[in-house]
């Protein structure tokens, strides 16, 4: 009887614990909150930028055309009527960058991270955002 006891006491405790993998793995993966749908965003290009670097010692330029990843509703309209503006922002910003900088990949991220910023600023009176900039042609002299 000793074996019978202890066969069914080890199926309880196989019982328990599966029990309780399958109520965490019910709370961690199905909780009743809903997630939030995932926001529409939109790929808008730039295409054929020529910037003069901020070198002083020798001339600089940067020849790029970029994608901007933006959130919001209907940026296409928007982006066609502020284009000015963000590529105004975009020479700004990469104008205040040297050749020497934009040679590291940590300094093609930090000129990422800034025309995020500087182009949402122009965005932002719409209600859009930019969530991400890509190069798509990237070419320095």
């Amino acid at each position: 009887m000793r074996q019978d006891g202890r066969a069914l006491l080890l199926v309880l405790i196989l019982v328990l614990l599966l029990g309780g993998a399958a109520g965490a793995y019910f709370a961690f993966f199905h909780s009743g909150a809903k997630k939030a749908p995932p926001e529409v965003t939109h790929q808008l290009t730039l295409s054929d930028l020529i910037i003069n670097l901020a070198d002083t010692d020798k001339p600089h330029y940067l020849s790029a055309s970029l994608s901007l990843i933006v959130a919001g509703e209907s940026p296409e309209e928007v982006v066609e009527e502020r284009e000015a503006h963000i590529r105004d922002a975009v020479l700004m910003v990469v104008s205040r960058y040297t050749y020497g900088e934009l040679l590291s990949v940590e300094g093609k991220e930090e000129l990422k991270r800034e025309l995020v910023t500087a182009v949402t600023e122009v965005l932002a009176e719409h209600a859009l955002r930019v969530e991400e900039v890509l190069f798509t042609d990237f070419v320095m002299d």
